[in-house]
């Protein structure tokens, strides 16, 4: 099933639901859930980003192995090392659309949180909603510090395509690198927190507004 046509079902859904007469928090928890389906393709593109990462580094190593004087087979190993840059480029942005389609389905089912009559039930609700924002932004700080060791690591494939290339400014170009991935680290670790948070505010939501089935 195509995103358009699930999207569409999906929304016949949340009428019917409305139709049958459920609860706002039932209606939330719907949105929430369907969250959690359209991140099924964020969390599909985390293994081949890795995978890329790795076959990106071992073809950098190799070229640092060999020196300026293999330039034939430097060149041939840039190239596929730069495939890998584009690879991880498109899964990055598959996977920040994965994720911007989460947090506005969560945005469409916040709508609902002030028709919920308990205070406790409804403050815990909103909590789920404000940490979704959260994550939401700290992803976005990931992607663009992502981005742009990507766009470091393409020009360091180009660097070493040049026989003139000087070892001062490899090494410091290098630096740059390792200073954005560092970034991105910290990023992706405050992601991972807020993550955590999400789901067991979710789930906190869901046993006191009585959504588990005991």
């Amino acid at each position: 099933m195509n995103a358009k046509v699930k999207a569409v079902v999906s929304g016949f859904m949340l009428l019917a639901l409305a139709a049958c007469g459920v609860t706002p928090e039932q209606t939330v928890q719907a949105h929430l859930e369907e969250a959690v389906n359209l991140e099924e393709t964020f969390v599909k593109q985390q293994e081949p980003i890795i995978a890329a990462e790795e076959a990106e580094r071992e073809r950098f190593e190799e070229m640092i192995e060999l020196g300026l004087s293999e330039m034939d087979e430097i060149e041939t190993l840039a190239e596929e090392a730069a495939a890998f840059v584009d690879e991880r480029e498109e899964r990055m942005d598959t996977e920040r659309e994965s994720l911007t389609q989460a947090y506005n389905e969560v945005g469409e089912g916040a709508v609902y949180v002030q028709e919920i009559d308990d205070e406790k039930i409804q403050a815990m609700a909103a909590a789920v909603i404000g940490v979704m924002e959260q994550r939401y932004e700290a992803h976005g700080a990931l992607y663009e510090a992502y981005m742009d060791g990507v766009q470091l690591d393409r020009e360091l494939y180009e660097m070493l395509m040049d026989e003139d290339l000087a070892y001062e400014d490899l090494e410091a170009h290098v630096d740059a690198i390792n200073d954005t991935y560092e970034t991105v680290g910290h990023h992706k670790e405050t992601f991972n927190e807020f993550t955590s948070t999400f789901n067991k505010k979710k789930e906190e939501f869901y046993q006191t507004a009585g959504l588990v089935e005991e």
